[in-house]
């Protein structure tokens, strides 16, 4: 089945110090599952990733798959350094509930195409379950080439992408030149109007997390040919998804579900939290975007 739709990338909440906040994971999964989302990535780039271990990984995973009571895809991050850690992490995730799993490139030994192809066939050939991945050149140095992910979707365990690259040409060519039953997801809100033309078939956005009902209806408009409100809808989410990732990251993000009757909370070290001035500045950059009537889901 061909993976469509709206994934959040969820951020992990944790306690003042620093361990994993169970209850307010259960609260946040009980509202998104009561959203515009088709499903959720755990422990993706807003899930504050490299510093979640592969048990808390486990927990957070087994947690989602409890409280989403069927009502949300699980993708879940299983990328670690080297191919064997990640290979056990992948078994582990699928086990714990993941329908799908997230992954980068290697990136701290900066590989050639053939190492990063290898990487991913290795992982998808063990994987008991599909294997999306995670192009995101701003944070691993590494953007993977056209032809490599293109090498990578005739994998039948390997059946999407998501691509931060903000690359429209390298996007178009995946979805013209992968196989029909491999997903093209765009990265960002700050483009997701723009993706979908080029034929992105979803997005994994930070602004899903707060604003999926807008995201919905970008979606949903663009494919009833309704063009005039899908960019609309495109322009008022454009300073909120930049806002919620480029400009003010993981830290910007939980201070404003806090605002907005989440749980955020703090961020793991050696991440900072946002000054009282910047969360100010994100709320009204949010009020002002007039997307919050949409977002009733949130009470």
């Amino acid at each position: 089945m061909k993976i469509t739709g709206i994934f959040a990338p969820v951020p992990t909440p944790f306690a003042s110090d620093g361990s994993l906040d169970i209850e307010a994971w259960k609260i946040n999964l009980r509202i998104w599952k009561e959203s515009a989302l088709d499903g959720i990535v755990i422990c993706g780039s807003n899930g504050e990733m490299p510093f979640v271990t592969q048990e808390e990984r486990v927990v957070l995973t087994e947690i989602a798959a409890e409280e989403a009571e069927g009502k949300l895809m699980l993708m879940a991050g299983a990328h670690f350094p080297s191919t064997r850690e990640t290979i056990s992490c992948a078994k582990v995730l699928a086990s714990a509930g993941a329908g799908s799993l997230l992954l980068l490139p290697p990136h701290y030994f900066k590989g050639n195409q053939t190492a990063i192809l290898n990487y991913f066939i290795e992982v998808a050939d063990n994987s008991p379950v599909p294997i999306f991945i995670y192009n995101m050149p701003a944070n691993t140095g590494v953007d993977i080439e056209t032809e490599t992910i293109i090498s990578a979707s005739r994998h039948s365990n390997i059946k999407g992408i998501k691509d931060t690259s903000g690359n429209m040409t390298k996007l178009g060519y995946l979805a013209a030149a992968a196989p029909e039953d491999f997903s093209v997801f765009g990265g960002t809100g700050n483009w997701f109007l723009a993706a979908l033309s080029m034929g992105a078939c979803g997005g994994t956005m930070a602004a899903s997390i707060l604003y999926p009902n807008t995201c919905r209806k970008i979606y949903t408009s663009f494919h009833e040919n309704n063009m005039k409100e899908a960019m609309e809808l495109q322009a008022k989410l454009l300073p909120v998804s930049d806002a919620l990732t480029r400009r003010f990251g993981v830290p910007g993000l939980k201070a404003a579900l806090d605002r907005k009757g989440m749980k955020g909370g703090p961020c793991r070290s050696p991440l900072l939290p946002v000054s009282d001035e910047v969360k100010n500045e994100i709320i009204m950059i949010l009020d002002n975007s007039g997307l919050d009537k949409y977002e009733t889901w949130r009470g």
